[in-house]
């Protein structure tokens, strides 16, 4: 039941990318890669605060599946009235549609953030350590096969041959609409186990303030937290890719779709591997291997805007087949975003009990708030600077994000697992 809700959430979301689509109906509307940046921000902030308080609300608890339920269902409700709003009203017009869609956007990550301790508790309950590569590979090959679809019905859809715009863009909002409501079903549906919890309620001040000794002095979880932050960082970043191909390389509209094939071809190939190797040889080899690919894919815009500036300047056609070839950073960008999403939430599972699951969890959240502000300060950088420094910078992030993951322990909490067989 989680594969299946999982799966119709994050399908809802291609039917409007936030990698490609939305940016380009963005730019449609306002021209602002501020605004695209403030979308990543906004939408990573409302599944990042409400986690720690979460962490202290449930720790006692035996039973989360309730905020499950409620969180989610609360959380999409103004997507769905956005939706409903795009028919009844002007599509074009920015200055009520922009403010609304934002809205829309943050109160379902937000409620996504709600539910995230619980969400993420009811998998660690119910999934054997021994099975959690192969239960989250199976989840994301699964929406992997259903993006593929989505993406040849966004490329008819946004081409020549569609309704065209705006009716287009009507029609996607409103299949995330559908699909985040099949998710909220599920989500209702899900079956939780019951396991140890914490004796007496944690306050959340109290978990604020333990945070930085416990980071301090909890060694694998610092050097979590360093690659976690940066990769995730890279990854929600994935937008301006499409920024970069619409402005650099004039790549049409309709050329989205492709990218989404091409960034879920990468999701879908490596998240098979990414759940052997996580089952084989533990979350931290699959942590260091997508903080790989996260640094890979600013690489590859660089080189592909070098390549069609040399053909330009010999004259020749300067996108041609530089088009299709773009969609390798995708390729690499998809294999980065699922491994490191697989490899930071399964080596998290491992160093915790079950009773302190939630306040890990929570923790790594707090950690994660910077990071979403990568999104919003790229966006402004870019009004100022090139894509080639702010890319150069990706690369040089991602090195980073890449060494420190190598510093991760194998066994991540050795103690806390003699606790669990005691």
């Amino acid at each position: 039941m989680i594969v299946g809700e999982a799966s119709a959430f994050m399908t809802g979301l291609a039917w409007v990318d936030p990698a490609t689509v939305l940016p380009l109906f963005v730019t449609k509307l306002t021209g602002s890669t501020v605004i695209v940046g403030l979308m990543t921000m906004m939408q990573r902030l409302g599944y990042l605060l409400p986690q720690l308080p979460m962490a202290a609300i449930l720790g006692h608890r035996p039973r989360r599946a309730p905020v499950l339920r409620w969180g989610v269902l609360l959380g999409r409700m103004p997507f769905i009235a956005f939706a409903i709003y795009l028919w009844a009203s002007d599509i074009r017009a920015p200055s009520t549609v922009i403010p609304f869609m934002i809205f829309a956007y943050f109160s379902t990550h937000l409620g996504n953030g709600v539910v995230a301790v619980s969400w993420q508790d009811i998998i660690a309950k119910s999934i054997p350590s021994a099975l959690r590569g192969r239960f989250f590979g199976a989840m994301t090959f699964v929406t992997a096969v259903s993006v593929m679809v989505v993406g040849f019905v966004v490329r008819r859809m946004l081409g020549p041959a569609g309704p065209g715009y705006p009716r287009d863009y009507q029609v996607l909002f409103t299949l995330v609409a559908v699909f985040f409501t099949l998710s909220t079903v599920g989500c209702w549906l899900v079956r939780e186990p019951i396991r140890p919890v914490l004796a007496q309620r944690q306050s959340f001040v109290a978990l604020l303030v333990g945070a930085i000794p416990t980071l301090r002095d909890h060694r694998a979880l610092r050097y979590l937290a360093v690659s976690a932050l940066i990769g995730f960082s890279l990854a929600f970043s994935t937008p301006f890719y499409m920024v970069h191909a619409k402005q650099e390389l004039g790549v049409p509209d309709e050329t989205a779709g492709i990218y989404i094939w091409a960034m879920t071809l990468g999701i879908a190939v490596s998240s098979i591997a990414w759940g052997i190797l996580n089952d084989r040889r533990g979350p931290r080899d699959v942590v260091r291997g997508a903080c790989m690919f996260a640094s890979l894919a600013p690489v590859l815009a660089l080189t592909l805007a070098a390549l069609r500036s040399d053909a330009g300047s010999a004259q020749a056609d300067p996108t041609g087949g530089l088009v299709y070839l773009y969609g390798i950073v995708f390729l690499s960008a998809g294999m980065a975003h699922g491994g490191i999403w697989m490899g930071v939430t399964n080596y998290l599972f491992e160093m915790a009990t079950h009773e302190e699951r939630p306040r890990y969890i929570g923790l790594m959240s707090l950690v994660g708030i910077p990071g979403a502000f990568s999104a919003f300060v790229v966006g402004w950088a870019l009004t100022w600077t090139s894509f080639a420094v702010v890319f150069s910078c990706f690369a040089v992030a991602g090195a980073a994000a890449m060494l420190t993951s190598w510093l991760l322990p194998r066994d991540p909490m050795p103690a806390a697992r003699a606790r669990v067989s005691a």
